[in-house]
């Protein structure tokens, strides 16, 4: 019998008074029960009003059920006042028991000035019902950023966080409204001393255009790290580090297609099969992020990346743009993929995404659908 398709679930809407839900990450905690955190937007006088410079706040949901309803919202980390938003929730269970919680501020995200960021990890050992003191990782910086829902403990015990290098100036007046102006190199910051204190990488990777952007990072079998990254030029480009993440190689497309959208990827427990998830739809260079986000796809590598079988779509409509996954395995082998959803606001080239309402979904299914 053949296993069931993508169950979907909109997990929290996008409304005039919050416009876009995303940025989202599950853990699923040691009770049976999960617990999602996710970027909250909230409606303001700019342009886009779901769009990255809009205010957000950190927000936590949980669920009794497997994920099929989501109650007691709480807020977990507001802004400071003055700043634009806090960012980039991501959990991660240590080999010490701990797990550790990283978040950003950002200080100041304006129109033709440097942004200003800060970083920060915390630790919880009651399943995030109370939280040490912050450690800083970066301190109000106007280059280093996170990427969305990626930290791993590698087998030597490092603490690694896939981490982009911002040049330039973060926002720019196009004439239709503001649009990214600065270029991204990706890396790694890292702690070898269970996340109490951080170093940022030797070398990062440049890209053309836009850059290396929101990198993800898996350790492979024979102790590489493989990261993959958005870019502009058509593909998922992927990068290897020989060093634990210090040092990366010079980026090569992995020959699988995609718009300019964030990649996932992960290890599936049961399996020891690489999953990546994106955008998997042709590039088409005179469109709004060269192409359409859509279908949200994912592909098993059993290789450690060199070769992907044929990807299957999670979900797919033309009209509408599926981007930022994070996802997690259960221990009884469902995959859980966190994105955002919002439809275009024209297909007419060169399109237009969607900014005024952006929904978080979750899909779920058995890991053996992917395998059928």
């Amino acid at each position: 019998m053949a296993t069931p398709g993508p169950v979907i679930t909109r997990v929290a809407e996008g409304t005039a008074e919050h416009p876009r839900n995303g940025g989202a990450v599950l853990l699923d905690r040691k009770d049976g029960s999960f617990l999602l955190f996710h970027m909250m937007a909230y409606s303001s006088d700019l342009q886009l009003v779901a769009g990255d410079d809009a205010p957000h706040d950190i927000v936590r949901l949980e669920s009794f059920d497997g994920g099929d309803t989501w109650q007691n919202q709480q807020m977990v980390i507001a802004r400071e006042p003055g700043e634009t938003a806090t960012y980039s929730p991501t959990f991660c269970r240590l080999k010490n028991g701990k797990l550790m919680f990283r978040y950003e501020r950002l200080h100041h995200f304006v129109k033709d000035e440097p942004w200003r960021l800060s970083s920060y990890a915390v630790f919880t050992e009651d399943e995030c019902e109370t939280f040490s003191d912050p450690v800083i990782i970066v301190d109000n910086s106007p280059h280093l950023c996170g990427s969305q829902g990626d930290i791993r403990q590698l087998s030597t015990g490092r603490i690694i966080i896939p981490t982009c290098y911002m040049e330039g100036d973060a926002l720019q007046d196009d004439g239709e409204g503001l649009a990214p102006s600065n270029t991204s190199k990706a890396g790694a910051v890292y702690s070898d001393d269970d996340g109490q204190t951080w170093q940022v990488c030797d070398g990062f990777i440049y890209l053309p255009m836009r850059g290396a952007m929101e990198p993800k990072i898996e350790e492979l079998k024979d102790g590489r790290l493989l990261m993959v990254m958005r870019t502009q030029l058509g593909s998922v480009f992927q990068s290897f580090s020989e060093d634990g993440g210090s040092t990366w190689s010079n980026a090569q497309t992995t020959g699988l297609q995609s718009p300019e959208s964030c990649p996932g990827l992960i290890r599936i427990p049961q399996t020891g099969d690489l999953m990546l998830i994106w955008n998997d739809s042709p590039y088409r260079p005179k469109f709004d992020h060269y192409g359409i986000r859509s279908p949200l796809a994912v592909a098993i590598s059993k290789d450690d990346g060199r070769t992907w079988l044929p990807s299957k779509n999670i979900e797919h409509d033309p009209e509408w743009e599926f981007t930022n996954p994070t996802a997690i395995v259960t221990q009884d082998g469902t995959m859980m993929i966190l994105y955002e959803a919002s439809k275009y606001q024209s297909l007419v080239p060169p399109g237009a995404l969607g900014r005024t309402r952006m929904h978080l979904h979750l899909a779920r299914v058995h890991i053996d659908w992917l395998y059928e």
